[in-house]
This record gives C-alpha cells, structure tokens and sequence, in this order.
C-alpha cells in the first residue's frame, strides 16, 4: 500500500511537515510573533500568541483581523493594509469610553457620526496607557463604511449566505496627518460602539514568528 500513501499523501496518523511562516498574513491560532524594539513599550520587543482569527466584508477581499495576546495578557488586535502600494502592519488596541472622552471633546468626537462630516479632532489629554498610541490631531478618512464582522477565519472559504451569522457594522477611519496613527470606530447593529486607538508600522517591526506546535 505505501505506492497508494505516495500518490494521495500521508496516511492517518502520520505526522505532517511543519509550517513555515514567511509572512504575518499566513498567522493562525497558536502562531508567535516577536515584536522589534519599538516606541510603544507595550509592544516593544514583547512576544504575542494568535488567540483568534475573524473577519470582515466589506465587498471586496476578506480583511482579516489576528487577536494577540500579549505577555502581560493585554489583547491587540493585528490586520494588514496598504498605504501608496506599500504593505504596512496596523497594530489596535480597544478603548473604553471613559479613555474615548479623556482623548476627545465627547461632543467633537459625536460629530464623527453626523452623515458627510469632514470631521477634525484634537487630542486634549492622554489616557493612562496610549502614551505612544495616539496623535495630537486627526482627520476622518473613512465615513459610515458598511460591511459585516465574522467570528472564524474565511480566508480559505466563502462567507456564509445568511446574515444571522455576521454582524452588520459601520466603520469609521480617522488618521494624524502623517499616516503614522489613527482611531478606528466600528458601531454593530445592536448599538454597540467600538474604538480602538491604531499605529501603522512596517512589516519589519514583527522580527521573528514561530508557528503553532
């Protein structure tokens, strides 16, 4: 039988070869990255486990968000962009609203809401903990973008037909002027608003990953 193995792959319970990790798109549950050393303290030189991997459609590609956990169990959230053609990692971190009204005029940051508004905000304190996440001054990029959010990884498979098993959602963009950081708001159907503060950085800045055992 081991010219039938040969031609189709390995019989059950042979191992398999192990993955490599050339690229952080191909992260999965389990997989390590190692941070270089970075201005973000929280970040810097830490390693970071996949606890997830979910999805948005926003009518085109899936965009894929990683959950990693840090070393001190504080979560991040992980997808890929591009910015003028060049690949660029952006790094989240969520905010509770006491943190959201700390960094903004909570009635400046409504505006963010009001249809077509070319909305400007202006950080006026630093909450504890987003010391290096935030900028002085951001501007909206990206205004009511409607899409849904899916629990599970549907790079490799279409989403579901049903809408009962996503989550309808408007994303919200705004960027310093730099491109350095931003604020990324996604409001669910239910009500539930979510902000997170985001830095853009190179894809050099994962220095080392290791793949699941």
């Amino acid at each position: 039988m081991g010219w039938f193995k040969n031609l189709f792959g390995k019989g059950e319970g042979e191992p398999r070869e192990p993955r490599s990790l050339n690229h952080p798109g191909a992260l999965d549950v389990g997989d390590i990255i190692k941070m270089s050393f970075l201005d973000q303290t929280d970040l810097s030189n830490k390693r970071l486990e996949v606890q997830a991997v979910n999805s948005y459609d926003f009518g085109a590609d899936p965009e894929i968000s990683f959950t990693l956990k840090g070393e001190s169990g504080e979560l991040f959230f992980l997808t890929l962009c591009r910015d003028n053609g060049e690949e660029k990692l952006s790094f989240s971190k969520m905010m509770k609203r006491s943190q959201v009204i700390k960094l903004f005029d909570e009635h400046a940051f409504g505006q963010l809401f009001n249809e077509g508004a070319d909305t400007h905000l202006e950080r006026q304190s630093i909450p504890a903990g987003f010391e290096e996440w935030t900028a002085s001054h951001y501007v909206e990029e990206e205004d009511c973008l409607k899409g849904y959010y899916y629990k599970g990884d549907y790079r490799e498979q279409p989403f579901p037909r049903f809408e009962d098993e996503s989550a309808g959602i408007e994303y919200y963009l705004l960027e310093d002027p730099d491109k350095a950081f931003a604020i990324e708001v996604e409001v669910y159907a239910s009500g539930e608003t979510e902000v997170s503060a985001t830095l853009y950085l190179g894809l050099s800045a994962i220095e080392e990953m290791w793949p699941a055992q």
